[in-house]
């Protein structure tokens, strides 16, 4: 039975070579000789080159949400948890993107990709939130109406700040302190947050 190294090492290999190369020029070929397998192997996971594209981009995304379910785990109030979400969210994102930077025109050309497999992990961000926000609300430090409504708004305007802060425009006359602390003054008052909790 094939194991969970072998598959793992494959992917790390095709993602590595589909952003030295490029996604049209990486072949299956490439792959079994960068990770020393013969096609046949690589094969036996993954039926075509966009079976193995998307489950490297599924890696990547899962490094997004072990870091983002780790912080949900602190010991930390809701707010500051939250906040540290956000911006853990941001930078591993901005991490990603400058690893794989030659891959950004060829990425929107498979957009269809990446969007299926955005789905679920925004339906997990989702939760976390809507779990934080909750758990604020119960312990009188947010006051939202609906705390599933505020954790979409948010997921949403998240989305919409990926790329501005990739690119570095999003604070280009500030330092990320200044907009992690701009932040939180934004978001927690637009959470009605108590400071006095």
């Amino acid at each position: 039975m094939p194991t969970i190294d072998t598959r793992e090492l494959i992917i790390d290999v095709a993602r590595r070579l589909f952003a030295q190369q490029g996604i049209e020029s990486t072949t299956i070929g490439d792959v079994a000789t960068a990770s020393n397998k013969s096609r046949r192997t690589i094969y036996t996971y993954f039926k075509s080159k966009e079976e193995l594209l998307e489950a490297s981009i599924e890696s990547e995304m899962k490094k997004i949400s072990a870091a983002m379910k780790k912080v949900a785990s602190e010991k930390i109030s809701p707010d500051k948890k939250l906040i540290k979400l956000i911006f853990v969210r941001l930078r591993i994102t901005r991490s990603i993107v400058r690893r794989n930077s030659g891959l950004h025109s060829e990425y929107f050309g498979n957009m269809w990709i990446v969007e299926h497999i955005r789905r679920t992990f925004d339906i997990h961000e989702i939760a976390l939130f809507r779990s934080i926000i909750a758990d604020g609300q119960q312990q009188g430090i947010f006051n939202v109406e609906s705390p599933d409504l505020t954790a979409r708004f948010l997921h949403f305007c998240l989305n919409g700040l990926e790329i501005p802060f990739v690119k570095g425009v999003i604070n280009k006359h500030k330092d990320e302190e200044f907009l992690k602390n701009f932040s939180e003054k934004l978001i927690l008052s637009a959470l009605g947050a108590n400071k006095s909790k």
